[in-house]
């Protein structure tokens, strides 16, 4: 009987995978590892409350010539706390001010989290609405530009390899996350001893999917054993920015 009996437990593309992230632990430590978080996880791991992913998103043109997300009926960057965003408020008209700022704002009227340098300014949103994911990211509202409510920018450049995938495995197995299909699809998700990609995981899902002890009957678990896109077979680029035409010709070589 082996002395990693958490590690054995799983598939072996998770085992050499999980060896490949963790080159310096033995496999017994990586065993007790995925021991403590089944200890702490339970049975599943836990999701997360709130699907925001499946709430239509519209672009909205704002006075200050920036692109700004509306998310269901609440403006994303209206709170610098993407959590704290009142989701349940009326839906903005053309002219409505949005004050901006990078500092939080909480419903008892405490203001924090400020960013030293940051000016607060007003936006007036102008009728003229677009695709989320075909606004380019230097048009975006830098408020909560980052947090997971913003599709990928679906207009790529030749050398914007991480995009063009993206693009492929949001055309094979759509743009919410592989894993928990709750928020939007943000990161490419790749196996660390065959650098092939996976799939397209949420900001949430890709902060600790690896962690996942479970077998089976787990929806991080499901995705790793069985990620829905991963007949792709997409190398992830190690390292960097690479050219395709390059790399495609030193293999054949």
């Amino acid at each position: 009987m082996t002395s990693a009996p958490h590690l054995y437990a799983l598939p072996e593309h998770r085992r050499l995978d999980l060896k490949a992230r963790f080159p310096d632990l033995t496999e017994q430590a990586i065993s007790d590892r995925l021991g403590l978080t089944l200890e702490q996880r339970g049975d599943a791991c836990a999701r997360w409350s709130q699907r925001r992913g499946h709430l239509p998103a519209t672009a909205l043109l704002g006075s200050d010539g920036r692109w700004h997300l509306r998310l269901g009926t609440a403006m994303v960057c209206s709170n610098a706390a993407r959590i704290l965003v009142n989701l349940d408020v009326p839906a903005p008209t053309p002219g409505i001010v949005v004050p901006h700022s990078f500092r939080a704002r909480f419903r008892d009227g405490a203001v924090g989290l400020e960013q030293p340098g940051r000016p607060d300014w007003d936006v007036v949103l102008t009728g003229e609405e677009r695709q989320p994911d075909l606004v380019p990211r230097a048009e975006r509202c830098p408020i909560n530009l980052d947090q997971g409510d913003w599709a990928p920018c679906s207009v790529v450049s030749r050398s914007d390899w991480k995009g063009r995938k993206r693009n492929l495995y949001i055309a094979a197995a759509g743009p919410m996350c592989h894993a928990c299909g709750d928020n939007l699809g943000q990161d490419l998700h790749y196996d660390r001893h065959t650098h092939l990609i996976t799939g397209l995981l949420c900001n949430d899902c890709s902060s600790h999917i690896n962690e996942c002890p479970h077998v089976v009957g787990c929806y991080q678990a499901d995705y790793l054993n069985a990620a829905p896109a991963a007949h792709l077979k997409e190398r992830y680029y190690v390292g960097g920015n690479r050219d395709d035409r390059k790399r495609a010709a030193r293999s054949a070589a």
